[in-house]
């Protein structure tokens, strides 16, 4: 029921659920490699963008469209109607300022959001039918939900207008705001007109001529007259997914709408260096700090802005080279653990699929036959199904469906991958196989994007399902992203795989990290080790914790081992343990995870240095997380001697005899 459910959450909800407000995440100063691929790429390019040119790649493009449209599965465009027709009686409702100023008053931005997101929903389901069937019988729907989009006072949500200078209300006339939503539905209206333009010319002429005046006023013009929104990175500020998801729906809503040809150029040539800001601050490991199911709207979303370039400009565009951009499509077969499951550090939820087109255009583009087989094998967990919510991302998936089913989808499943710069390791037993157990661990620092307390953390699965977790991100509201982020206790240290030391939790920002990060590679032997002890402020006093993870793939084993020094002793020190299941005393020193049918999954054997204290429940309150994790998740709590000031800890996971 759940998964039903997922299906027809709107088409932004998926995404907006992670909306996230610049002033707390992206406060840290960035690292800047003066890389400028884009910029540099299309200066000595000689790409046309006149008129003749532009005129004709529009239509080619649509006529590509129709056609692949045409000669998708009488199966799928059954599905794609049926939901067409049922928004044939939908009534399009009202947004009113009270809903709007719920976001103000008490936090809760879902009522207004829905409510918004439900109106694109239909909106979309009826093109998406009118485009297959082509009979007009959709058009009169069509015609009411453009007009009420275009009626709207703005096309972004409450806490994204939070960002104005008038600060968190209703958004301010005299201030146009740019941000995730407003680059969606400006993409989506420009394709609407792109798509159905001699349809609605047939309905009225006027409809054109509001179009192309909302997309400018809303986003082309303030794009061109501003450098002050922080996602573009112009203002040396930190940038993050918005700055790609952003600029590629800017891109395409250019060369979808835009008249004038130089003024498009010009569009373009600031897009490209917006983009460069993301791509000079990325990691040369193509690591995302944001986790995987931030990369479809990270670097998911710049291989569309890449695959756009290199279609417009025919060819000349072109970044197959290019090993960083490659690094940025393999990272996310690299989170890979089984099935729909994906390392969830930081805001990343546990179980995602990937957009599939994405993960396959990056294998197009950079001859990788391994991202093509994994976004295969990802469509095939989506059960080939249409992304009906969203008609760009409808004319995307269709242009490569024939290919998607084509393809035999295989997951690589590494045996190992090691990310340095982002400092996570992923490791399982056998390559190419989710039996036997999974490991993942995180180094890095306390001032990620979407971050979360929690260096030195790790996660085990066995057989392909989850049993030491992250506990992940709650549903978003005002706190979230305020300077009360770190009173959510999943923000916590204490409630991840973590040391609570002297009664001193880690603490936020850059400075606060792991330090003396060392990895090594045997054949059967995986290790990772670092000093988390500079996660700590000072009133933890602690010289180090050295906390060692060795992965014996031979022996199906993973052993922590760690080995601590204090200043002082002043408090409970705390090493803690999160499951997704229950957990049993075996015997002395030993415990039993069960699954939900009551079958052992995984033992854990603990050694010198702790005592058990405690195994609680944590009931879980937040939808978002019961649906990753059920009702309720479980903390094992083992305390070590509070005389010593050195010491250490062994423990070792290991599958059940039998298992």
């Amino acid at each position: 029921m759940a998964k039903n459910r997922c299906r027809l959450i709107p088409f932004f909800a998926m995404f907006l659920c992670w909306v996230c407000l610049y002033g707390y995440a992206y406060s840290q100063q960035p690292v800047i490699h003066e890389r400028n691929y884009l910029s540099t790429a299309l200066n000595v390019s000689g790409a046309d963008f006149s008129q003749q040119a532009v005129s004709a790649w529009r239509a080619r493009q649509k006529e590509n469209y129709l056609r692949k449209i045409g000669s998708l599965p009488d199966s799928v465009k059954a599905a794609c109607i049926a939901k067409a027709d049922q928004a044939l009686a939908y009534n399009w409702p009202a947004l009113p300022a009270v809903m709007y100023l719920e976001y103000k008053q008490t936090g809760n931005r879902i009522r207004y959001e829905a409510k918004q997101n439900e109106r694109r929903h239909f909106l979309n389901n009826l093109v998406i039918g009118e485009l297959i069937t082509r009979n007009k019988k959709y058009l009169p729907q069509i015609v009411n939900g453009l007009w009420a989009t275009l009626e709207e006072s703005t096309w972004e949500i409450p806490a994204i207008v939070a960002l104005q200078k008038a600060g968190t209300d209703l958004p301010d006339p005299a201030e146009e705001i740019i941000g995730l939503v407003g680059g969606e539905t400006a993409v989506m209206v420009a394709t609407i007109q792109y798509m159905l333009y001699d349809q609605l010319e047939t309905v009225s002429p006027i409809i054109h001529k509001r179009v192309s005046q909302e997309l400018h006023k809303r986003i082309l013009d303030p794009y061109w007259q501003r450098d002050d929104y922080w996602w573009m990175g112009f203002t040396g500020k930190a940038v993050n997914n918005w700055n790609a998801w952003i600029n590629t729906n800017v891109l395409q809503t250019v060369l979808l709408a835009e008249t004038d040809t130089v003024k498009m150029a010009q569009l373009v040539r600031k897009i490209f260096r917006s983009t460069d800001h993301f791509l000079n601050q990325y990691p040369d490991d193509g690591g995302c700090d944001e986790g995987p199911s931030y990369w479809s709207i990270a670097g998911g979303k710049l291989v569309r802005l890449l695959q756009l370039a290199y279609s417009i400009s025919g060819g000349k565009l072109n970044w197959s080279d290019n090993r960083l951009l490659h690094s940025l499509g393999t990272y996310i077969y690299q989170m890979h653990i089984a099935g729909d499951y994906f390392v969830n550090f930081a805001d990343a939820t546990p179980r995602t699929v990937p957009d599939p087109g994405s993960v396959y255009r990056f294998g197009e583009m950079f001859k990788d036959d391994q991202l093509k087989q994994f976004g295969a094998y990802l469509f095939a967990q989506k059960q080939h199904a249409m992304p009906a919510n969203s008609v760009v991302d409808f004319l995307e998936t269709a242009d490569v469906f024939a290919a998607l089913t084509g393809t035999a989808g295989t997951a690589p499943l590494p045996a190992s991958s090691f990310l340095p710069n982002l400092q996570v390791l992923t490791a399982r037993d056998q390559a190419g196989s989710a039996s036997g157990l999974f490991l993942a661990v995180q180094g890095g620092h306390n001032g990620e994007s979407h971050n979360h307390n929690d260096i030195g953390n790790f996660l085990v699965y066995a057989n392909g399902k989850p049993v030491i977790i992250d506990a992940g991100v709650g549903t978003y509201t005002a706190q979230t992203f305020s300077a009360d982020r770190y009173e959510l206790w999943n923000m916590q240290s204490q409630w991840h795989n973590c040391p609570l030391i002297n009664g001193v939790m880690q603490k936020d920002g850059k400075a606060y990290g792991a330090t003396n990060l060392s990895y090594k590679e045997n054949k059967g032997f995986v290790s990772i080790a670092m000093d988390i002890a500079t996660a700590y402020p000072p009133a933890a006093f602690v010289k180090n914790w050295n906390r060692q993870f060795l992965f014996d793939q031979n022996r199906n084993r993973v052993v922590l081992s760690e080995k601590y020094l204090f200043e002082k002793r002043t408090g409970k020190t705390k090493i803690s343990f999160l499951s997704s299941c229950e957990v049993k005393r075996d015997t002395n020193g030993k415990l039993i995870f069960y699954d939900d049918r009551g079958t052992r999954v995984l033992q854990l054997l603990y050694h010198t240095g702790v005592t058990l204290a405690e195994i609680e429940e944590k009931l879980l309150d937040d939808e978002k997380m019961k649906n990753s994790w059920g009702k309720k998740i479980y903390r094992l709590t083992f305390v070590i001697d509070d005389k010593q000031l050195a010491g250490e800890n062994r423990f070792e996971f290991t599958l059940p005899p039998g298992n």
